[in-house]
């Protein structure tokens, strides 16, 4: 709960004082993350089941 309001107030501020740039660019990292996680399901994915749960 207080490492959760701390986390936020820190992005605050840092947005505060570098902008939103640093926010674009892990923006962007997480966005490759994803289409490298969605070509590796795409990979696993041999039968075309997606997962039998």
């Amino acid at each position: 709960m207080i490492k959760n309001i701390i986390l936020i107030i820190l992005v605050i501020i840092l947005v505060v004082l570098f902008g939103t740039w640093p926010l674009s660019i892990l923006g962007k990292v997480f966005e490759y993350i994803g289409i490298a996680l969605n070509w590796l399901a795409d990979a696993l994915n041999f039968f075309g089941w997606n997962g039998l749960v």
